[in-house]
């Protein structure tokens, strides 16, 4: 019995389940499960086995602690953006103590500390982007890499997303090592099999990655040879057994059995004759000799007709039901081959694929070791959350069953909807989902749906509680029915709330082909989204009260070829519309063969035929007149030949993409298909298939190596290289045409799904069994009936899965496409329609009629409010005119405000800098140390200057060694940073920069000294640079702040009013600004509660540490305006508290300005001081008059107001 998800109460640790249906707000559930694990919050659990333990995990958890796991980069990227924004809103929340969002007011009243609440959400906040939210294949990546020793992983290993050109080096290797050999008879047999190695491998593609598939009969000893020599000699004895009796098979079946007289019965011994003759005819056998087995002719006896006793009939019989062939034998040893050739070939290339990783994880996790690296992996992440569970296969699940399963003290939450499981086409398993829920008694759901209007809601709960077993395998796969928590608004019609389920019944035949079913209903979508925009510019279609646009309506499919129906009677009636689908490749469209002819004239400009080809596809737009004309025009024929010369030099210079995009200026190309129908989506995949070409050609050699890659990749079976998807051809807002795996997880206003009746029963004798470990996926290469029908049963089960995705994407109305449908070209009017999903539903499993529709419909509608029953409009309207923009007459309109010219981006050196314009500021270089040098004098202070021996006085001055040191501050470890290891960084560094590697020795005791010098705070024990930990700094920071009208006299008076240094400076002289200034500060660090800022400077002050004293160091800071320049670094620092530290008080955690001058270090150099409050909120007023309130609300104890 699963229970209703409650996000504050659910327990955290151990092995869960949450059945999260759609709309129910899965991803909103993770986030606060997450928020929940950072706070370590859980209560008692009141119920249930777990009744009186606290659902709190043992401790609050970093987000480097707890692993998210999903299926694909895109989801990754928004579950971490999705998360990030939840932990922000719940710091803000725990800020101000109070919130409007339930869960979260929630939280602020179970969770005491909201201070250290809100102090472990800003450190989880600003650790985001290190959170442990990846793919499925990047965690198992990850951990390979992390625990190479216990996993055995190789190292310097290349990852390949797209492994399609190996599979098909692998099968086209097996194919001339095990069929070359062989005689001309065999030969021939498996070519009737496979024409082709790519034919070969489109058959096997789907079970190479799967290892674990059990393939039935089993391969014996058998040689391919001995098989064919059996398997010819059974047919051969029937043909000549045929050709010996067939005067006793004309006597004991002519009159004795129904039927078999006349022109028919001639006519199939005739058939049988002329096969029996045939030497050549192979393994090929007639449907004719099926007539003339035993079984049926017992089945048609007529009444007092003489029983065949002929033995050639049970023969029959027998080579019917155990056909001869080698099929099963080649496929099962070209699996075993190929799939061994591939890991070869892998490992010596030190490759990786996306399986491959799943299967070293796994075997590793299975090995001696496997124990520690489990331990070492749960120590890491303890507690994992799987999202789209649903989507695993059994492989992933076993990788974390053997992580978490029976750990307590961890917890592996399992987050998917099995309604949802749609991915059988690469792998997905909803037997592994099945398996996991018999495994885990601690069950959860979901049960309101946020997304969809009420009624809509309603009626996809009443259409799939028609069924018994909805989703077939009812005691695993339960339809719970959700709650309406959506949207209030509805579709108006004409002043009418539209109903939110419209059922298209065709009429007016018995049955119809699926041909004509589609072609109607792609009209009638047409005509309905027609009538729809019209309306809506009448103000007479409204979803609540905004007119319904094109970008409101999805139409989904299964097919591209379905999808192009529809976007073909959409461009008849002038209306817009993309295609979105996951599946499809860029290599399958028709453009990709068009540029390889493109490309092979560009090589051989000169060859007639390949100029031709080219000049034939529909990218030049050229008829068949046009280019008769050209090749008798021996000019212009020339001319075409050239012009291909030039492309050719492009190519060869500047690469394929610069040829192509020359070809698409000169022949005016983008204006050309963009006139077209279809131009859009023709336009992109042509620049598409540019930019790919591009990158593949970076890893191959020479332009004929890419004429090979692209001409494989057009007739081959495409690959999984995300580059190759199709792109969306506009960001208009368009009606979008979106296949239904696609539209998985996404929302539209407006949903048709015109071909709903359409499905494709199994081909292929896949399916599952049960057993005492789980469930085996068998392939029966016999094609046995019985296994092909439990393979049709699995597809049936996933159709219905697929129109629950398809049902629930709608939020105010759905149109279904229904029509009694029929393949075959019977006479009978039995329906197919039982077969597909929504007929299952409706027909309740049961074969049955157009009536038997028609009767289903009409109950529906009886008893769900919202379903509409009715003919679909079949009349193709006129095309939808241009919306018409309300034009006054042009006229020239006069600028009659003002621009404010003195809005830009600035830095400290920009306002610092006397007399200068604004564009100084808006350019200047936010540097390191501002020593005012000519060209000359700069070059001249970059030689050493004469010494003893090498020191910190003697390394070069100006701005490149002062970039050298700065850079290496930046980049070291502080803690760690000594002997070995820090004299190779300060090498590479040096060598990076063109320094003498003798300045090594100098360098690395200087970075040490400065590292280990104590900072007086004058708040306690001094800080030395070496004791602050990662976490207690943040290097180079970099602020913008908002400056409303700064003048240079205001500016001056406030500084020399609360700064005794800026009191001997000279007076700022800038022209009045505001925008933004931009700043970097070398190191923001904390210590002891207080935090502080740091800035190094290089400056040469003189040749000995007295140069560096505090009078010194004073005399410097004058001299550059550094006074301005901590006074602005401390209003960013000011601010920055203000907004990320709970409770800030300036007196109380502002520490204050180090500013480090290295080359007096450690016996002096040391600059510090501390910005008085009075100066510091001074500021903050100042730069934020005219701001934005957010940023200029600061009260007097400098927090936000």
């Amino acid at each position: 019995m699963a229970n209703p998800l409650n996000t504050l109460r659910f327990p955290l640790h151990g092995e869960r389940l949450i059945e999260a249906s759609a709309g129910t707000g899965k991803t909103y559930t993770i986030a606060g499960l997450y928020l929940r694990l950072l706070l370590g919050h859980g209560p008692l659990i009141e119920e249930g086995e777990d009744a009186g333990q606290p659902s709190a995990h043992e401790r609050p958890l970093s987000v480097t602690e707890i692993l998210v796991v999903t299926f694909t980069e895109a989801a990754t990227a928004e579950l971490r953006g999705r998360i990030r924004g939840r932990i922000h809103e719940a710091r803000l929340a725990f800020m101000r103590g109070q919130s409007t969002d339930a869960l979260l007011a929630q939280l602020l009243e179970e969770v005491e500390d909201h201070e250290l609440a809100a102090r472990r959400l800003l450190a989880a906040e600003r650790q985001m982007d290190e959170a442990a939210v990846f793919t499925i294949h990047g965690f198992c990546q990850r951990m390979l890499k992390q625990n190479a020793f216990e996993s055995g992983a190789l190292f310097e290993t290349e990852f390949l997303t797209d492994d399609s050109q190996l599979r098909l080096q692998a099968v086209s290797d097996y194919w001339r090592a095990e069929f070359y050999p062989v005689d001309k008879t065999l030969a021939s047999a498996v070519r009737a099999l496979w024409p082709s190695p790519a034919a070969l491998l489109r058959e096997m593609n789907g079970w190479l990655d799967n290892s674990e598939l059990e393939m039935r009969p089993p391969a014996g000893d058998e040689t391919l040879a001995a098989r064919h020599q059996a398997a010819m000699a059974r047919i051969e004895a029937v043909k000549l057994e045929w050709l010996a009796q067939v005067d006793e098979i004309r006597r004991q079946t002519d009159g004795h059995i129904s039927r078999y007289t006349g022109k028919n019965y001639e006519g199939w011994l005739a058939k049988i004759a002329d096969w029996a003759q045939d030497e050549a005819s192979g393994y090929a056998i007639p449907k004719e000799l099926d007539r003339f087995g035993q079984t049926v002719l017992e089945a048609n006896l007529k009444k007092g007709g003489e029983l065949p006793t002929l033995p050639l009939f049970s023969e029959i019989d027998a080579l019917l039901a155990s056909r001869p062939g080698i099929r099963d034998l080649i496929l099962q040893r070209a699996a075993v081959v190929v799939r061994s050739r591939m890991q070869a070939s892998k490992r010596q290339a030190h490759q990786l694929s996306f399986d491959d990783l799943l299967k070293d994880l796994d075997g590793a996790l299975g090995s001696s070791l496997g124990e520690r690296l489990c331990d070492r992996i749960r120590t890491t992440y303890r507690v994992a959350m799987i999202d789209e569970f649903q989507d695993t296969d059994p492989q992933q699940y076993r990788i974390f069953h053997r992580l978490y399963g029976g750990h307590k003290d961890t917890a592996l939450l399992m987050i998917g909807d099995p309604k949802q499981a749609i991915y059988g086409f690469r792998g997905a398993d909803i037997f592994t989902y099945i398996q996991a829920r018999r495994n885990v008694s601690a069950h959860y759901t979901l049960g309101r749906n946020w997304r969809s209007s009420g009624a809509l809601v309603a009626a996809v709960n009443g259409l799939f509680e028609r069924a018994k077993d909805p989703f077939i395998y009812e005691a695993d796969i339960p339809f719970l029915p959700v709650e309406a928590q959506g949207k209030s608004k509805a579709l108006l019609l004409e002043g009418d709330t539209a109903p939110v389920l419209h059922c298209w019944q065709l009429t007016g035949q018995p049955t119809f082909n699926r041909g004509d079913y589609q072609g109607k209903m792609a009209r009638a979508t047409a005509a309905e989204i027609h009538r729809l925009l019209t309306l809506a510019r009448e103000g007479k279609a409204l979803i609540g009260s905004e007119p319904v646009k094109a970008g409101d309506i999805a139409v989904l499919v299964r097919t591209g070829a379905e999808g192009k129906l529809v976007q073909q009677e959409l461009a008849r009636l002038a209306i817009a519309s993309v295609y979105l689908s996951n599946r499809e490749s860029v290599l399958e469209q028709v453009e990709a063969r068009e540029i390889l002819l493109i490309l092979h004239a560009c090589q051989n400009p000169s060859e007639e035929r390949s100029l031709r080809a080219a000049l034939a596809t529909g990218l030049f737009d050229l008829d068949a007149k046009a280019l008769d004309e050209l090749a008798s025009d021996e000019r212009a024929w020339e001319s075409a030949v050239q012009e291909f010369m030039e492309y050719r030099k492009v190519w060869h210079k500047r690469g394929v993409l610069a040829m192509l995009r020359a070809l698409l200026h000169r022949r005016n190309l983008a204006a050309s298909l963009l006139a077209s129908p279809y131009g859009e989506r023709r336009l992109t995949n042509f620049l598409h298939l540019g930019e790919l070409l591009q990158q593949v050609s970076s890893e191959l050699d020479g332009e004929y190596a890419l004429l090979r890659w692209l001409g494989e990749a057009v007739n081959r079976q495409s690959g999984q290289d995300a580059e190759q998807i199709l792109r969306l051809e506009s960001e208009r807002k368009l009606v979008q045409i979106v296949t239904i795996h696609k539209s998985k997880g996404l929302e539209y206003p407006l949903v048709f799904l015109p071909f709903i009746c359409s499905h494709r029963s199994a081909d292929t004798p896949l399916y599952h069994e049960a057993d005492e470990e789980g469930n085996r996926t068998i392939l029966d290469l016999t094609g046995a009936e019985d296994s092909l029908a439990e393979a049709d049963k699995e597809r049936l089960a996933e159709d219905l899965r697929l129109l629950y995705v398809a049902l629930t994407r709608g939020v105010y109305a759905t149109w279904l496409g229904l029509a009694p449908v029929r393949s075959g070209n019977g006479k009978s009017e039995k329906t197919d329609l039982h077969q597909t999903a929504i007929g299952y539903l409706l027909q309740k499993g049961e074969e049955g009629d157009a009536a038997t529709l028609a009767t289903a419909l009409s109950a529906l509608a009886e008893d769900l409010p919202g379903v509409a029953v009715g003919e679909p409009s079949l009349t193709r309207p006129a095309p939808l005119p241009p919306e018409e923009e309300q034009l006054g007459e042009p006229r020239v309109r006069r600028f009659g405000g003002t621009l404010e010219r003195d809005w830009w981006i600035s830095s400290y050196s920009g306002l610092a800098a006397q007399g200068h314009g604004h564009s100084k500021g808006v350019l200047a270089n936010p540097g390191f140390d501002d020593e005012v040098v000519t060209e000359a004098a700069a070059l001249a202070a970059e030689e050493p200057v004469q010494a003893p021996q090498p020191s910190i006085f003697t390394f070069p001055k100006g701005a490149r060694p002062g970039t050298l040191l700065h850079s290496l501050f930046e980049t070291i470890d502080f803690e760690s940073a000594a002997g070995e290891p820090l004299a190779q960084h300060i090498a590479t560094l040096l060598a990076q920069d063109g320094f003498d590697e003798s300045w090594a020795q100098v360098l690395q005791q200087q970075v040490e000294a400065v590292l280990d010098t104590p900072l007086e705070t004058g708040f306690g024990e001094p800080v030395r640079l070496r004791d602050l930990a990662p976490e207690r700094k943040q290097v180079e920071l970099e602020f913008f702040l908002p400056m409303g009208r700064v003048t240079a006299p205001a500016l001056t008076a406030l500084c020399q009013q609360h700064d005794p240094l800026s009191r001997g400076n000279k007076p700022l002289s800038f022209a009045t600004v505001q925008g933004m200034l931009k700043g970097f500060i070398d190191l923001v660090f904390e210590w002891q509660g207080r935090w502080y800022l740091l800035d190094y400077k290089s400056n040469h002050l003189g040749m000995s540490p007295a140069d560096y004293s505090r009078p010194a160091l004073e005399q410097a800071m004058v001299e550059h305006r550094y006074d301005l320049q901590y006074q602005l670094y401390s209003l960013a620092l000011h601010r920055l508290l203000a907004l990320r530290l709970p409770g800030y008080d300036f007196d109380q955690h502002f520490g204050g300005v180090f500013y480090l001058f290295l080359r007096g270090m450690p016996q002096g150099g040391i600059f510090h001081t501390q910005p008085s409050r009075e100066l510091v909120l001074g500021l903050d007023r100042l730069f934020s008059e005219g701001a934005a309130p957010a940023l200029a609300q600061v009260s007097d104890n400098g927090v936000e107001a």
